[in-house]
């Protein structure tokens, strides 16, 4: 046992279990003294692990019937980082400091990893440098005490980029057991989240480029890599492409008009992500590692010329270093063209900047040695005594200590769960939307514990106000300061607080000025919602078309605030089943359905349903139309093709016209794209017209 502790290599490794054990033990004392109420995105994240792990039944819930049940849970987010988070919560506890030991985790994997891509590009003590950069980089430390996705993110990318790298280096790669692991890695980056594509798309394009210099065995393993990391992203991309499309559409475009970022060709959007380099790592650790890259390439430039210098790093035989520069270039510049700015976008490039400051004070390590003949081990001092001039002690020094803190949510949910009846489901209405109050953590804290409280926000338009009346029972208001919200909220706070509707059950302080307000709904104006008989006749009027279709969703959206566990679904299938079970010809039943089943994400169902109602209404063309694109969502071009151009050939109609268009050109018939041209502009202008009534 002495001998392999006294081992170079095992030294090593454990200087490293050491480091991420302080690193840890940094994070602890933040999570247990210091930290806050999750705010929106990190509760969002929050929710998305209690998702995963009560669908999973890792923790108590009502778990997962199904494969496809489980993929609801992530409809806009791969769902692999959730299931992860998810399970460790179930073992650490669901109390935010708790579930923060799924960071940890997250550091450690990122820790090792980039320590083994240290140990394959230049040796122990370049390894060493790497590990020390990553542990006390503040921008690193601000994301192991900040629920959100960029720590899995990176120390995913870590992972996939070392183990590609290292199969496809033609002098040590090619091995089968190589590519197995890089086609986990693969798959487990793009299952965390999209923005692992910035480094995956091009890093691909570059292996997809030298393949052709290499043999028949390379490009045949290349092909298994791309299609089964292809496939194990399938399944999630199949069933919520929809969802994610739209997601990333706002996310990215949406979001960066919004935020009034600017344009990507502007300079200022080019230079964007420079100025946060230095507080990302520290002046000290980023100046150090800069300064001995920019005097190693100046030297190396006098020393042999511009020429023999490119040549030399991106030879052959410098592959491992050529991979390093080349998905450093392409990451940065893809990122940089994404519209959508903000600090936290850049997580896919800091492995490779950590490898590149390390590789500066390993340069300055041989100097010191060579020149002044002293050892270089002080320079390992350097990240450690950077952290403690950084942002990041501030964050200790301004943050009152979590005793002397007060957070209203943990009493309000409090509240709420004594007056539930066993296993009750319940929704809170939120108005405001502060960092410290909110639809997500109210969310969070309402379901630890097997909870069954949801929170959903309400007020961003005035058509609001009467179904919140009607039907909410529990609202949370705000005095003072609402957040960010608009002033079609603020006309909903005033209308419950004018009705005589509500009482007011107690009113918390908060750390800045005014506070919150918990309100329940008066026992002597309880009224059962019975939404599911509305709903029957919102299902029957999708035999309207487009105006039956926008009243359906304009209703359903905001009943799924009002009641969030969506109980009126259960009540809706059970009656319709049971009449379609004495009577198959049940229009009623059967539009009933087939809504449900539209609203619940299942296409294939749909079909089922849409199928009856097109033969028990032939004059009819809606249910040929709903089919059509329930098979377009289902990724079944050919039967939607099918189904609208007979469907056109019987009821002559516009929408079935550009639907069966469209379907063709996505089974390949490129001949329709005329056709479409002319069917497509004109459907939407008679949809247009058609949902004009309705407007007004």
């Amino acid at each position: 046992m002495k001998k392999n502790i006294n081992n170079p290599k095992y030294i090593f490794w454990i200087s490293v279990l050491f480091i991420w054990i302080i690193s840890t033990l940094i994070d602890r004392i933040w999570w247990n003294f210091y930290s806050n109420t999750p705010s929106w995105d990190q509760a969002d994240y929050l929710n998305s692990a209690l998702d995963h792990a009560r669908a999973l039944s890792f923790l108590e819930g009502d778990g997962g019937s199904d494969f496809r049940s489980l993929l609801d849970k992530s409809p806009k987010i791969p769902p692999l980082a959730s299931i992860i988070n998810g399970a460790l919560i179930a073992f650490a506890g669901d109390a935010p400091h708790e579930a923060a030991w799924s960071l940890s985790f997250w550091n450690g994997f990122f820790i090792f990893n980039i320590a083994s891509w240290g140990l394959y590009l230049k040796g122990k003590k370049f390894a060493l440098f790497c590990v020390l950069i990553s542990a006390f980089s503040p921008f690193l430390f601000h994301l192991r005490t900040d629920y959100v996705l960029e720590l899995p993110l990176i120390s995913a990318i870590t992972f996939y980029l070392f183990h590609l790298g290292r199969w496809s280096d033609k002098s040590i790669g090619g091995k089968w057991i190589q590519l197995i692991i890089a086609i986990f890695a693969c798959a487990s980056s793009l299952l965390i989240k999209q923005s692992s594509l910035l480094i995956i798309i091009p890093s691909l394009l570059f292996i997809f480029i030298i393949s052709f210099k290499r043999d028949n065995n390379f490009r045949l393993q290349f092909l298994c890599l791309f299609l089964i990391s292809l496939s194990a992203i399938l399944p999630w991309f199949y069933h919520n492409w929809i969802m994610i499309l739209s997601g990333t559409y706002r996310a990215v475009f949406e979001s960066a008009v919004i935020e009034g970022d600017p344009s990507i060709l502007d300079l200022k959007s080019i230079f964007w992500y420079f100025p946060y380099l230095d507080n990302q790592f520290g002046s000290i650790i980023f100046f150090s590692g800069f300064s001995g890259i920019l005097f190693f390439f100046l030297s190396y430039l006098r020393s042999f010329g511009t020429s023999a210098n490119l040549s030399s790093i991106f030879n052959k035989n410098n592959y491992k270093w050529r991979w390093v520069y080349i998905n450093l270039i392409t990451c940065w510049t893809f990122t940089t063209f994404i519209p959508n700015k903000d600090e936290r976008y850049i997580a896919c490039t800091i492995p490779l900047i950590i490898l590149l400051l390390a590789l500066g004070f390993s340069k300055w390590t041989d100097w010191l040695n060579t020149y002044l003949k002293l050892k270089y081990y002080g320079l390992f001092l350097i990240p450690p005594i950077s952290f403690l001039f950084s942002n990041s002690i501030e964050k200790f020094n301004t943050l009152k200590n979590i005793s002397s803190r007060y957070y209203p949510v943990k009493d309000i949910i409090s509240i709420v769960k004594s007056d539930q009846t066993f296993d009750q489901k319940e929704t809170v209405i939120v108005v405001p939307s502060t960092p410290d109050m909110n639809q997500h953590n109210v969310n969070y804290f309402g379901r630890m514990q097997g909870g069954n409280i949801l929170g959903r926000q309400l007020g961003q338009s005035l058509i609001h106000i009467e179904p919140v009346l009607k039907n909410s029972n529990w609202i949370i208001l705000a005095e003072g300061d609402q957040g960010s919200v608009s002033s079609n909220a603020i006309a909903l706070d005033k209308a419950i607080r004018d009705s005589s509707l509500f009482i007011k059950v107690r009113e918390f302080p908060r750390e800045k000025n005014g506070s919150y307000s918990l309100w329940k709904r008066g026992s002597s104006s309880l009224k059962q919602n019975e939404f599911h008989n509305r709903f029957i006749e919102l299902a029957n009027g999708m035999e309207q078309g487009p105006l039956g279709i926008k009243l359906i969703f304009d209703e359903i959206e905001i009943e799924h605030m009002l009641d969030g566990h969506l109980k009126y679904q259960t009540i809706v299938r059970d009656k319709a089943l049971s009449k379609i079970s004495s009577d198959p010809e049940d229009v009623e039943s059967l539009w009933s359905l087939s809504l449900l089943n539209i609203l619940s994400n299942r296409p294939l169902e749909a079909d089922i349903y849409l199928r009856n109602l097109e033969t028990l209404l032939p004059n009819n063309p809606w249910p040929s139309a709903y089919r059509t694109i329930v098979n377009l969502a289902s990724w079944n071009p050919w039967k939607a093709s099918l189904i609208a151009d007979r469907a056109h050939n019987i009821n002559p109609n516009y929408f079935l016209k550009s639907l069966g268009d469209t379907s063709a050109i996505f089974r390949g018939a490129l001949w329709r794209l005329k056709s479409a041209s002319k069917s497509v502009p004109n459907a939407i202008k008679i949809i247009d017209e058609a949902l004009k009534p309705l407007e007004e």
